[in-house]
């Protein structure tokens, strides 16, 4: 149905000719011979196709290399670095992918060697702290905690002790100069990455990474590069990146003739059954060439807008007018801001001209729709203006035009046009799909955040609509705005439901609720800059919830890890980037202890659905015995030992490689339970209860525990991983 946002992989299925320039620069990196690294950065802005003319390049360099011998044939690296955001990750996975690349069985035995010595290099960044070098030609300087990563056989830690970074990679220039195979290293997507991250990319390239017989391919917008570089080296950013790139491509323009055909090839298919009395061919060139086809630069841009219209036509085609749904959509995708305006303002764009309306409302009016159409930066007001004024004839009057009175009203609402009030509100019944949230109405929420009461209504009402999540996500975006004397009616109301919000899917590297939850919660406290006031909010909060446990336990936790507790963070942060100071955190960590203890009494924490988590900081803040004793009692009845056993079961999603789609696995962790109890003393009753004829009675998921519970502790589930 939809025309998936993805690039092309081979040249056959280039439309805007752009193989020729593709193997262009396929050519321009084979013939390079020398043994020196080089740098080619690909240069063009968001959606012109950069990552289409790399896998087409690509194509080109495996069809030229086939005839060549495994020992001759060019070694491709794909690396993304967008999906290892985290500067600790980053360097250390580029050079694990790299050598799991270069170790695979289809190369030469020689990339094998040094597949097998850059696995000793990237040990010196696990993880890494990169100290920027005034010189960009000289080393970068790093602190490496290598000898305490765990894992590490001992022979590799006698060999990494006694070598520094530099003779580890002299010796790997030395195997790279041997090699008869050029490596070819592709980063995409550099600009999505933030300031800081795209520097230390580059760093890499020309510190760490610029090994012996190796051509980086670079793809990124150029001015959200030099932007950003220019940012974090207060310097000048193009100067930086021209000693990084020796030779620089930019993307050719895509031809306007091309990207037309494409778009009316698409409408074609979706209007084709439209009766041609019902199809105004001159209204139509009127739309499109007064506004429509300014919106379409790229060939991205052609595949957003008809999937948009994929999503919604056919669900009023035949209740509206076609042309101008055509036209309503470009707004929609192009210009959002500009089609909510005339969304909320019926009054002003529907309808016949106020004839006799005073001058003060057709002043009005045109004050309204300027303010609307300015919220579209960087496009042409008058080209806006008239292109409005063809899909809504009553601006015509508003801007001292033309008058067109009631007599149009039939005409318009039997065409089925926007303009009609009786046809207008039909074009934007699919605006904004089931789970998402309007502008207007996360703005609406906040402002009841002045009391506490109404908002957590608002909250509820949110997950009982299936909306909170996305609530949540979008709250970050407006936490600058919040007024200060909201902080504390916010900061209670999270922290008192947070336990009751689902969970959601995190996916890749999402975050779950409690995350989201507690983001939020921190990007308000660093508003404030004392840690007395900070620390009184969280108290409040922390007193006043009576819903929510385990919202308050992973705050707490987190503010642990800042300051490197209980060995949750061997690097604890700089005391100064501590969001409460010591003495505060620990009379948090005593209100969460006793509200542990509150729950535990009254039976809820028996069937907190984040047990473990909770057990896990009860011992830190209070004893093991404790836990031990609240264990040993909640396991006695049967429906005691499923609940704790379903609060360990545990869901996570692997993606391999060369896969389009993650695989789910449901998990066991045999060895977390046996922190709090010994598993064999309840497995015998457990086989007990999946005997029993009302075992499949119980819901879906405690099945499933019992089930993987068994497996796992009979040895039948290899490393306590089931496949969904």
């Amino acid at each position: 149905m939809f025309r998936p946002d993805q690039p092309i992989q081979s040249g056959k299925e280039d439309i805007l000719g752009r193989q020729s320039f593709s193997k262009a620069l396929a050519n321009a990196i084979c013939s390079y011979q020398d043994k020196n690294s080089i740098v080619v950065g690909l240069y063009g802005t968001w959606g012109t196709g950069k990552t289409s003319i790399i896998n087409m390049a690509l194509e080109h360099i495996n069809l030229i290399s086939n005839g060549k011998s495994k020992e001759e044939r060019p070694i491709i690296v794909n690396f993304n670095p967008w999906n290892y955001s985290d500067q600790d990750q980053l360097i250390s996975q580029f050079f694990k992918q790299l050598s799991v690349t270069l170790k695979r069985a289809d190369y030469a035995d020689d990339a094998k060697k040094v597949g097998d010595q850059l696995d000793k290099y990237a040990s010196f960044f696990e993880p890494l702290v990169l100290i920027p070098h005034p010189m960009i030609s000289g080393p970068a300087m790093v602190i490496s905690k290598v000898f305490r990563v765990f894992g590490k056989a001992s022979k590799d830690f006698g060999d990494l002790k006694s070598k520094d970074l530099i003779a580890v990679k002299n010796e790997l220039n030395k195997l790279l100069s041997k090699s008869k195979s050029k490596i070819i290293i592709v980063l995409d997507d550099i600009d999505r990455l933030n300031n800081t991250e795209i520097r230390q990319i580059f760093q890499l390239i020309k510190s760490l990474g610029d090994f012996s017989n190796t051509v980086y391919l670079l793809a990124f917008d150029k001015n959200v590069v030099i932007n950003a570089l220019r940012k974090v080296q207060e310097g000048p950013g193009e100067e930086y990146l021209e000693k990084i790139v020796q030779i620089p491509f930019e993307v050719p323009l895509a031809d306007k003739q091309e990207i037309e055909r494409l778009l009316f090839s698409q409408l074609d298919q979706l209007i084709k059954d439209i009766p041609e009395a019902q199809w105004d061919q001159v209204y139509w060139g009127n739309i499109y060439h007064s506004g429509l086809k300014h919106f379409f630069a790229t060939i991205r841009d052609v595949t957003r807008y008809i999937n948009s219209l994929r999503l919604s036509f056919s669900m009023v085609k035949g209740e509206v007018n076609a042309i101008d749904f055509l036209a309503i959509t470009g707004l929609q995708v192009f210009l959002p801001d500009v089609y909510g305006g005339i969304r909320d303002n019926k009054d002003i764009f529907a309808g016949a001209s106020k004839e006799r309306g005073t001058q003060k409302q057709k002043d009005e009016d045109r004050k309204t729709c300027d303010d609307i159409f300015a919220k579209a930066l960087n496009t042409d007001q008058d080209r806006l203006r008239d292109f409005m004024k063809r899909l809504f004839p009553r601006l015509e009057a508003t801007y001292g035009g033309s008058n067109y009175g009631p007599d149009w009203l039939d005409n318009w609402r039997k065409a089925g046009r926007i303009c009609s009030p009786d046809i207008f509100d039909t074009f934007f019944r699919l605006s904004i799909p089931k789970n998402e949230i309007s502008q207007k109405e996360i703005i609406r929420i906040l402002s009841t955040a002045n009391d506490e009461v109404s908002f957590g209504k608002e909250l509820m009402a949110l997950k009982e609509q299936g909306k909170i999540i996305r609530f949540l996500e979008r709250f970050e975006d407006y936490t600058k705005d919040v007024p200060g004397d909201h902080f504390g009616n916010i900061l209670n109301t999270l922290i008192n439901l947070g336990d009751l919000f689902p969970e959601g899917d995190t996916g890749f590297f999402g975050f779950d609720t409690p995350m989201r939850v507690l983001r939020i919660t921190h990007q308000l406290l660093r508003r404030l800059d004392d840690h007395k006031d900070r620390y009184d909010l969280l108290k409040t909060a922390f007193e006043k919830a009576d819903q929510s446990l385990y919202a308050i336990v992973h705050e707490v936790s987190v503010q642990d890890q800042e300051h490197g507790r209980y060995g949750l963070n061997d690097k604890p942060r700089p005391e100064e980037k501590f969001t409460l100071r010591d003495e505060f955190l620990d009379e948090l960590e005593k209100i969460a202890y006793e509200k542990i203890k509150l729950w535990a009494r009254d039976g809820r924490l028996a069937k907190h659905e984040k047990l473990p988590g909770v057990l896990f900081r009860w011992e830190n803040w209070g004893s093991k015995e404790e836990v031990s004793a609240f264990v040993n009692s909640a396991v006695q009845t049967d429906d005691g030992v499923i609940d704790f056993i379903s609060s360990f079961l545990s869901k996570s999603m692997s993606h391999g490689m060369s896969d389009y789609v993650g695989r789910f696995h449901w998990k066991m962790p045999l060895d977390s339970i046996k922190r709090f109890i010994d598993p064999e003393s309840i497995k015998d009753r457990l086989r007990e209860i999946l005997q029993r004829d009302d075992f499949n009675k119980l819901p879906d998921e405690k099945q499933k525990a019992v089930r993987l519970f068994l497996d796992t502790i009979d040895g039948k589930v290899k490393k306590a991983d089931w496949d969904d």
